[in-house]
């Protein structure tokens, strides 16, 4: 069979069923659409010309979007070829073990896309800027043997002791996982312990549902691929939900991120069943035996928290599901506690009167900052971070019926999208529109962002000094 330089056609054979066919084009999932090669007309083929290289195109296509390219054998030809020959080639591909060496020469190479991950580098982790704020130390993840799992963009196994971001002195269960950053560098996240999952609200706009809330209850996942709003972009993607089981974080991961093994602990899982599992479905009853020689029968599915496959609906997931849950329990009853304790040794003095506070997010507060808290004023504290990363401008006050301090949170961006601010109306009314705020009337300086009072001892004093009379006419 020599080949025509002008036009190609292609041949496939699906390695799992034997189907042979001349391919017409590709199939949404990208698998190629065939047809019979005896009775289907070079016309209806997809035919390719050398040079312009859409060939390459096609199967790189094919190779993007197919659940696993292998499971297919492409074989290339000669248009001009394909009516005398075409058939012929078929009825070897029916036995291609046999006709290997013939075939060989017609064969499209194609590799398995390996799904590489890169690792973190833990230099590139400013350690010095972690230990500070979040008061854990390389060591620390190097010795528990977290670190190993984090470099690999998993987060900690256990739950770890970290700083309460809210600067109060406590020390507060978390999962770890590093973001990176976008000069390269890498910084640290924690996920705290929650109380339940939030699936009363809407999770990256989709609204869980009774049976949503039911699935995620019996087995951590949601059971199904869903869209979900990217929180940065606006873009939306096709996503699997699961719990975190230790902090009942809700986790989600783009349907084409995840990567599934062909073979999980003794279970080969064909292609079928790993586009099950990708769709958030369940293979049920599988015998399962793990290294270590444990065996059990349970039913898999994706975990979108754990990236990985989870044995579900079975005694040992039960068991490993109650376990997580009490560590969960203890750590919130020593987060109550902490909680309980600070009441009377962080916020409080002996006469259970609010302590004088020096600090806010590792943001210092002067001394009519200071005044202003313990006189129950909201105090401006300045710019900072959210527990996620994200700019915001924090302000403190004490509650008294909490009994102690809140932290509210407001986001530049935000402010665009929903128009002035609340706290901003004062400022732009005055400083903007002229006019005339009672408590600031005699101040006669601009107002600054959220100040509806004068902002300090000067200020308080040209607001309550008398106006001087003037004579009469």
């Amino acid at each position: 069979m020599e080949e025509n330089p002008k036009e190609e056609v292609l041949i496939a054979r699906d390695n799992e069923t034997g189907q042979v066919g001349a391919v017409v084009g590709q199939n949404p999932d990208g698998t190629p659409k065939m047809a019979d090669v005896k009775s289907t007309p070079l016309s209806e083929l997809i035919k390719f010309t050398k040079g312009q290289n859409p060939i390459e195109a096609f199967i790189a296509n094919f190779m993007r979007q197919a659940k696993n390219p292998t499971t297919f054998g492409i074989f290339k030809m000669s248009a001009a070829d394909y009516e005398a020959l075409g058939q012929p080639m078929a009825e070897m591909l029916n036995d291609p073990e046999t006709n290997r060496e013939m075939l060989e020469k017609y064969r499209v190479k194609m590799k398995t896309p390996a799904a590489k991950i890169k690792p973190v580098d833990p230099d590139k982790v400013n350690w010095t800027e972690i230990e500070k704020q979040w008061g854990i130390s390389r060591e620390d993840l190097e010795k528990s043997g977290a670190l190993q799992q984090m470099v690999y963009h998993h987060k900690s196994p256990e739950l770890h002791k970290v700083n309460d971001p809210d600067g109060s002195g406590e020390k507060l269960d978390a999962r770890l996982s590093f973001r990176t950053n976008p000069d390269g560098t890498y910084s640290l996240t924690p996920h705290f312990v929650r109380k339940e999952p939030l699936l009363d609200q809407p999770f990256r706009s989709y609204t869980f549902t009774a049976e949503d809330k039911v699935e995620l209850s019996n087995t951590g996942n949601l059971g199904k691929a869903v869209d979900l709003k990217d929180p940065a972009t606006g873009e939306v993607h096709k996503c699997l939900v699961s719990i975190d089981r230790l902090t009942n974080e809700i986790e989600s991961i783009p349907v084409d991120k995840i990567f599934i093994k062909q073979k999980v602990a003794n279970i080969n899982l064909t292609m079928q069943q790993i586009g099950i599992l990708k769709s958030g479905g369940l293979i049920k009853e599988q015998h399962v035996e793990l290294p270590n020689g444990q065996k059990f029968t349970a039913d898999l599915q994706y975990n979108a928290s754990k990236r990985d496959i989870a044995f579900v609906n079975s005694a040992q997931y039960r068991q490993q599901n109650e376990q997580e849950a009490q560590r969960a329990q203890q750590s919130r009853q020593q987060g109550e506690q902490q909680s309980g304790q600070s009441l009377k040794d962080n916020w409080h003095d002996a006469n259970g009167n609010p302590k004088r506070l020096t600090q806010w997010y590792h943001i210092p507060l002067d001394e009519q900052k200071q005044a202003d808290y313990l006189a129950g004023k909201q105090v401006l504290v300045g710019e900072g971070k959210d527990r996620s990363g994200n700019d915001c401008t924090i302000y403190l006050q004490y509650d008294p019926k909490e009994r102690k301090p809140q932290t509210t949170r407001v986001y530049p961006d935000r402010d665009k999208v929903v128009g002035i601010a609340e706290e901003s109306k004062t400022q732009m009314a005055v400083n903007d529109d002229g006019k005339t705020n009672e408590a600031t009337k005699n101040v006669n300086e601009p107002l600054q962002r959220g100040q509806t009072q004068p902002k300090d001892e000067a200020q308080q004093k040209k607001q309550h000094q008398p106006k001087p009379k003037t004579p009469k006419p």
